[in-house]
Parts: structure tokens; C-alpha cells; sequence
């Protein structure tokens, strides 16, 4: 069996301050391009106070994040930090290109039990209107800014994702532990 695996982190497990709290052993091997999905933001999180990300299978899209090695016994530790099992999130398993070595490594990822059925933050400009159930915090927004900064995703992808909405809502307690006080978002 093996040691460690694989891990894709697209939204706040971007940053290495946020994944730590509850997976020590990670290590980032670099940023990585997942195709054919999308990123996007569904229900409620308590801890966030707004709507987590997930990933949406979608022809022609992607989304960038880090890829994490983690050694096996975080396993538990990251599935719980995902809520599997409290069925929030489903984990699954995806080709990632490394933007790094330029090759796929099939990474463990997870996507909301409960997926959007529609797009609304297109990689265009998004539309005026975004439900409130479909809106990540300030907070959380911050955190995937900094993680992608940190990681060394592209420059268009942090740009866009500064531009989305977000519902205005902060988290103090991480936005001091992340230290995200020089986060600028558009």
C-alpha cells in the first residue's frame, strides 16, 4: 500500500497556512490544471459564513490549483476536514497536469454532494446577478487569492478570481490565523 497520495487543492487547501491546520505532512509539488471542470461555489459553510467551492464537470473549462503529497496518515484528517462524513463533500480522483513537469498525476480531489446545476461565475464577466446561496465570504475569497498567489497559478486565473462576488462577510478568527490583511480583492 501506498505511503502517500496525491491531493488537488482548488479552493482555501490552495494555501499552505489553511491546509496545515489539519494535514501537517503536506507538501506542495506545484500548481496543476484540472480540464473539463469549473470552479464554483454552492450551499452554506458555517465556518466560512458563505458558499465553499467545489468542481463541476464542464467541457472546455478549468480550473488551476496546488497539488499537495500527503502522507496517508492525513487521509482521515483531510476527508474530515472536507465533511465526507457528514456527506458534504464526495472524493474523487482526477487527472491533474502538473504545470511543472508538464505530466498528469491522478490526484484525490472532492466535489459538493450537492452540485450546481447552473453556471453563474463564468470566466467571462459574471452576471449581475448571483444567488446569495452561490456567494463565497469575503473570507474565504481571500483565502483562495492568497493560495493561488502562493502556489503559482496564472496571473488571468487571480484576477478572476479577485473579480468574483463574494457576499461581503468576514471570518476574523481566519482572517488573522491565514493572515490575510494584505489580501486585495477587486
Amino acid at each position: 500500500m501506498a505511503c502517500k497520495f496525491y491531493y488537488f487543492g482548488f479552493g482555501s487547501n490552495m494555501l499552505a497556512r489553511r491546509i496545515h491546520i489539519q494535514n501537517p505532512t503536506a507538501k506542495r509539488i506545484g500548481a496543476g490544471k484540472l480540464e473539463n471542470y469549473r470552479l464554483d461555489f454552492h450551499t452554506g459553510s458555517k465556518n466560512w459564513l458563505g458558499a465553499p467551492a467545489t468542481i463541476v464537470p464542464t467541457a472546455g473549462a478549468h480550473v488551476y490549483g496546488a497539488i499537495w503529497e500527503i502522507d496517508m496518515c492525513n487521509l482521515k484528517d483531510l476527508d474530515d476536514q472536507e465533511s465526507v462524513p457528514d456527506g458534504v463533500y464526495i472524493p474523487i480522483s482526477v487527472p491533474v497536469l502538473s504545470l511543472t513537469s508538464n505530466t498528469d498525476i491522478i490526484c484525490r480531489a472532492y466535489h459538493l454532494t450537492n452540485q450546481p446545476l447552473s453556471e453563474v461565475h463564468g470566466q467571462s464577466v459574471p452576471p449581475p446577478s448571483i444567488p446569495l446561496d452561490r456567494q463565497p465570504s469575503q473570507t474565504y475569497l481571500k483565502v483562495l487569492v492568497k493560495g493561488a498567489l502562493e502556489t503559482g497559478i496564472p496571473e488571468e486565473y487571480v484576477k478572476w478570481l479577485r473579480g468574483l462576488k463574494h457576499n461581503g462577510n468576514q471570518v476574523a478568527t481566519m482572517e488573522e490565523k491565514l493572515q490575510l490583511d494584505q489580501v486585495q480583492l477587486s
